[in-house]
């Protein structure tokens, strides 16, 4: 018990004075009710087929059975939608590249490379629109098209990504993203340079957010966090009208309003914009909607904070004591303070608890923790704030994000 109070105390009085990321964003649900997008790019990355290679033969538009600039004589690769969304155009010379976000690769497009002297892969660019499941847009519909999301509820718009920049590049991406409803742009994720570069004082991989205000004025927002790679995430909340963008679990811009107010996005695009000459790898490109939440109780939080073991919409006292009722038994459900589900009460579900406590709480929760039998645990002396965010630091990986429903393959 000693050395848990000091590893714990270490992790206190380092993390007190970081930031330390709470939340998470959510993940996109595929519903046979609405449309999506299912965009994998998967097959074997390292085929020795005939065809499948950087400068092979690829279809022409309108050619059946593939899509817009897919190698037309690799089969083991697929670069079609699956179930949900149409391709609606695949530009660059792309490979199935080795994905670090999955096991079955993902579309590579590599700048200024290639074998033979063929042209590098310039302004790579994937564009896509969302459908019903297995359902095809009703004839004469547009190539870059589709089916607007219910903005009664929430959505989902998330994607795998890899931007590198060529030795000797000096201007980097000049478009990452960009989301597109009927009514024009969304929102835009674009090279902070003033040329539209990705290099800002002499710093690569920026970009700003171009958004709206909700008044009709457009806004520019700089990202001031290196983008070169991770998990892309922009959630429309229906409640308030308004999007949060997230990189990996940072939140990196919050509460924006679309460039027109209009939030039925149904069409995507990745990269694109100006001629540059990045290495660009996508995988995963995923549009649904966000999962409801089922009811507090033995299986998790529900819409309750994770720690509300008695599911009366607070972390408080009462909780603390669940845990420290049943602390370190096994057998035991979420309403036992099992917090991460991993069948057992422990310091791990305690972290849990420190990282949602309520605020009218937060000043009592040192003396909380003692009441409930757990003060042993805690180093003295050690505030409330120091509580929560060290310990939620120290086991923030384990936590599940409930409501995940689309598992990436």
């Amino acid at each position: 018990m000693k050395s848990m109070k000091i590893e714990l105390g270490f992790v206190f009085l380092v993390l007190a004075t970081s930031p330390v990321l709470l939340a998470a964003p959510p993940a996109a649900l595929l519903s046979e009710d609405d449309p999506g997008i299912n965009f994998l790019f998967s097959g074997d990355p390292q085929t020795t087929e005939d065809g499948c290679a950087q400068d092979g033969r690829r279809v022409s538009l309108g050619d059946p059975g593939k899509n817009h600039n897919e190698l037309a004589e690799c089969d083991n690769w697929d670069f079609k939608p699956h179930e949900w969304g149409k391709a609606a155009f695949l530009q660059g010379q792309f490979i199935l590249g080795q994905s670090p976000f999955s096991d079955d690769g993902g579309w590579e497009c590599l700048g200024n490379v290639g074998p033979g002297g063929f042209n590098p892969c310039a302004n790579s660019t994937v564009r896509a629109g969302s459908t019903f499941k297995n359902t095809p847009l009703p004839p004469g519909s547009s190539l870059f098209q589709g089916i607007p999301m219910d903005i009664s509820k929430d959505w989902v718009f998330s994607f795998d990504f890899r931007i590198g920049i060529p030795a000797g590049d000096t201007f980097g991406n000049d478009k990452l993203f960009e989301a597109i409803a009927d009514t024009g742009d969304i929102m835009k994720l674009l090279g902070a340079g003033d040329s539209g570069e990705s290099f800002i004082n002499g710093e690569a991989d920026r970009y700003r957010l171009h958004h709206g205000d909700g008044a009709g004025n457009h806004i520019s927002t700089l990202i001031d966090v290196p983008v070169s790679q991770g998990h892309m995430t922009l959630h429309y909340k229906s409640a308030n009208e308004r999007m949060d963008l997230w990189l990996d679990d940072m939140k990196l811009v919050g509460d924006f309003a679309s460039f027109n107010n209009g939030y039925g996005i149904n069409r995507i695009q990745l990269g694109g914009g100006g001629p540059s000459f990045e290495n660009a790898l996508y995988d995963n490109v995923v549009l649904g909607v966000v999962a409801i939440a089922v009811a507090c109780g033995p299986q998790g939080p529900g819409s309750s904070a994770p720690g509300d073991f008695n599911c009366d919409g607070t972390v408080d006292v009462a909780d603390l004591g669940i845990i420290g009722a049943n602390f370190n038994g096994g057998s035991v459900t979420y309403i036992d303070g099992d917090a991460n589900l991993d069948g057992m009460v422990d310091v791990a579900d305690l972290g849990v608890v420190g990282a949602n406590w309520s605020a009218g709480q937060s000043g009592s929760l040192a003396t909380a923790l003692h009441g409930a039998g757990l003060g042993a645990l805690i180093p003295e002396p050690m505030t409330a704030t120091l509580v929560a965010v060290g310990v939620l630091g120290l086991i923030r990986r384990r936590v599940p994000r409930w409501g995940q429903m689309v598992k990436k393959n």
